[in-house]
């Protein structure tokens, strides 16, 4: 195996990484039409068993529907990638901090996402937001039946 081989995939594992950092920046930063820069056009977003969103002007979109009054910081962290020629698979978990309404909610989730190699470089074509817990500050997570990232209006 040559040196080129062997570097190509820990330059394709970086740049997907990119893709997956770039993401929480674009949400903690209130860009959603950045999300143009490292989805396909085709790509679908799907929020744990609350909703499918398909196409990137739908995902823009909804994440510019986001309240202004809503504070976002996620924190992404052990992103696993597999790279398999041009397409490539990964899993990462989210520790994030919400304020909405006067209210603070920590919320622990996993992401999964498939990506494939396009002309502009590697892009996310499926992501799957798998939500642990999403509960306000005072409640915590100990009972992780009352799901209040569902209660959030994305549309």
């Amino acid at each position: 195996m040559t040196i080129e081989d062997r570097i190509r995939p820990l330059e394709d594992i970086e740049e997907i990484r990119r893709l997956r950092n770039m993401y929480h920046y674009f949400i903690n930063e209130r860009q959603p039409d950045r999300f143009r820069e490292i989805y396909t056009d085709d790509a679908v977003l799907q929020f744990d068993k609350h909703m499918t969103i398909e196409g990137i002007d739908a995902i823009v979109k909804a994440n510019g529907n986001i309240p202004e009054r809503t504070l976002i910081k996620q924190f992404i962290h052990n992103h696993q990638i597999d790279v398999d020629g041009d397409e490539a698979s990964a899993f990462a978990y989210l520790d994030a901090r919400y304020g909405q309404d006067g209210q603070s909610l920590i919320v622990a989730a996993r992401y999964d996402e498939k990506y494939k190699r396009t002309p502009q470089g590697w892009r996310i074509t499926w992501t799957y937001i798998g939500v642990i817990f999403s509960v306000p500050v005072q409640v915590g997570w100990a009972d992780p039946s009352d799901d209040y990232f569902s209660k959030i209006d994305w549309q």
